[in-house]
């Protein structure tokens, strides 16, 4: 696991470059407002495909209690029919005459398709634990983008916004292909069948849709921020959260966090299922060195080095974005950590409390930034802290839930 793990930390920074390689040519090629829309409809698609997401996480704990794929899966292959008829019949009239996304609706279709079958497939490979599968997805799909939009634009000199969308229906495709034929060595064919909703299924279903939440906070509580930010400050100062601070921030995440989600959860899931505690206890410790040495590293590039990185990446009114950045690098420590605690509480099974934890995060943020805001200082830096300061939060009320369920689960054997 650890090999597939720092693999992966390789393997999502070419995704990274490869994604922003695809955003600065498609800048060069494609009309601003023609762009504006392709990743706007793209966004949405992504946000109201959410709750097949966060099945993923669920799927994983429960297979690894249960091993009972054809009712996990039976039960997620509904969901996402459910889902997708909802987006064809809601999102799309939406996206074509109120967003005024100006292409035929089967591109709209189609992308719906592409999207819905790479994240059936991410979460089969998931739940079976296929982590060679999962590090190549990371570089296969931008890379595949990238090529059909190219091939799109210059051979068959599709220009405009179809090229984008052909792109993104192909490699979609492409990719759910290859985890379609991975997933055929791992597993068997699971038959379409009506589940029965016994109380192991339903508990299934409740946890899936409390993971959708929870994964749905964390994302929330960036767009919080950029609420306040709105609100209360300048543009200027929205411009170096926006197109500085926040992005490098969001890469150190998908660099360093999302790995615990993708392969530190279902290894955890397994060895709580086999209660393997001293294993447990040795990933743990294992964490905190890697989070101790990859904050140390962070911290230090952004004392001693943003304020250059910046000013040759980014014009010069973007300075004051380094300061941003050093406040969130002192406390990228406790992001990890409590991602870590997290998923050690999922991987138990007491989702309901990891979702407590994210909610707690998204009113202490608020609850932080009004008091800095009205009683200690009006500066841009009280939503840099306010920010920081719910992880601060979670980490802790993480940390002693944690070890409530460890204990929990020690006393069971």
């Amino acid at each position: 696991m650890k090999k597939f793990f720092y693999s992966g930390i390789l393997f999502t920074l070419a995704s990274i470059i490869v994604n922003f390689t695809f955003k600065v040519i498609s800048a060069n090629l494609i009309e601003k407002s023609m762009l504006t829309l392709y990743f706007t409809a793209i966004d949405i698609f992504t946000v109201t495909l959410l709750i097949l997401v966060g099945f993923r996480s669920s799927m994983v704990v429960t297979f690894a209690q249960m091993k009972n794929a054809q009712m996990i899966v039976n039960v997620f292959r509904g969901v996402l029919i459910v889902v997708v008829l909802i987006v064809w019949a809601l999102v799309i009239p939406f996206l074509k005459h109120k967003i005024g996304v100006d292409v035929d609706y089967w591109y709209l279709v189609a992308t719906v398709i592409g999207i819905s079958l790479s994240i059936y497939f991410s979460n089969i490979i998931a739940m079976y634990r296929v982590y060679s599968a999962i590090n190549i997805v990371t570089i296969l799909e931008p890379i595949l983008l990238l090529a059909w939009f190219l091939f799109a634009f210059y051979i068959f000199s599709v220009d405009g916004v179809q090229s984008l969308f052909i792109a993104t229906i192909l490699s979609t495709l492409l990719v759910s292909l290859y985890m379609y034929r991975k997933k055929k060595k791992h597993c068997k064919v699971i038959s379409f069948e009506q589940p029965d909703f016994d109380e192991k299924t339903i508990k299934f279903l409740k946890n899936s849709v409390i993971s959708t939440v929870e994964f749905g906070s964390g994302i929330v509580l960036f767009y919080i921020a950029v609420l306040f930010m709105i609100n209360y400050f300048s543009a200027e100062e929205l411009g170096d959260f926006q197109v500085v601070s926040k992005p490098i921030f969001s890469y150190m995440i998908m660099l360093f966090v999302f790995p615990i989600f993708r392969f530190v959860l279902p290894e955890l899931s397994q060895l709580i299922a086999e209660k393997k505690f001293h294993e447990i206890d040795a990933l743990k410790n294992w964490i905190l060195k890697y989070a101790f040495i990859v904050s140390a590293f962070f911290v230090s590039v952004s004392l001693l080095f943003s304020e250059q990185i910046i000013a040759s990446l980014f014009p010069p009114e973007y300075a004051n974005a380094s300061l941003m950045l050093k406040h969130l690098s002192f406390f990228f420590i406790f992001l990890i950590v409590n991602a870590y605690q997290v998923a050690f509480i999922k991987a138990s099974g007491a989702f309901l409390s990891a979702l407590f934890i994210r909610l707690l995060g998204v009113v202490s943020l608020v609850i932080v930034f009004y008091f800095i805001y009205y009683f200690v200082s009006q500066s841009i830096i009280s939503v840099i802290i306010a920010l920081v300061s719910s992880y601060v939060i979670m980490f802790i009320v993480s940390y002693f839930v944690q070890k409530r369920v460890m204990k929990e689960l020690k006393s069971s054997l």
